[in-house]
């Protein structure tokens, strides 16, 4: 029975790869200290930048990925430690999952499923932290800071898009292969 050999993997996709995910960490850790400054009407910058990673990652990182930016999240934002990470774990396992199956990799695919992801995670914010404890006036906490905050989010996350597709498109592995190299490569097994 034929085996399917794997790829190995070069020492220049061994090194893209390490200077990809220093430039991730550098964008995560940059996103986190502007999450901490500022007032409260600001973008959180952490919810595209782990959609986004995601969106070009397999599972299993997309996952840890959710976690590490729903941890920093839930520090920013003095929530329940793993709140937002929980969230941000299951939206950036559909969007890896998403995006693997079915979607290619387009500023208006991403812009759906990021505003998605954030209106979510706002609604989701607003209902435990708010509207299950019946505060007064929690229709003012979503309409003058969750809503504004989602607004900003969105918006900002075009740019958060830009970078790491530009990101990507220069230290990625080129998978797609011409018919010649497919035919040469079934010739030599």
């Amino acid at each position: 029975m034929n085996k399917i050999k794997t790829r190995r993997i070069t020492a220049r996709e061994k090194k893209n790869l390490a200077i990809r995910w220093t430039l991730y960490a550098f964008i995560i850790l940059f996103c986190y200290i502007t999450a901490t400054s500022g007032s409260f009407r600001k973008p959180l910058l952490l919810i595209p930048v782990s959609l986004c990673i995601a969106s070009y990652a397999r599972e299993h990182t997309a996952v840890i990925t959710g976690i590490v930016c729903g941890l920093l999240l839930d520090n920013v934002c003095g929530k329940l430690l793993g709140f937002n990470a929980l969230i941000l774990c299951f939206m950036c396992i559909g969007i890896s999952m998403l995006y693997k199956h079915f979607l290619m990799h387009r500023i208006l695919n991403f812009t759906v499923l990021a505003a998605a992801g954030i209106f979510i995670q706002g609604v989701l914010d607003y209902f435990f932290f708010y509207a299950i404890w019946d505060h007064e006036n929690v229709s003012f906490i979503y309409t003058h800071h969750i809503l504004p905050c989602c607004i900003y989010t969105l918006i900002s996350a075009l740019p958060v898009y830009a970078v790491i597709h530009n990101i990507n498109r220069m230290l990625r592995p080129n998978t797609v292969r011409t018919i010649e190299e497919a035919v040469i490569s079934e010739e030599d097994q």
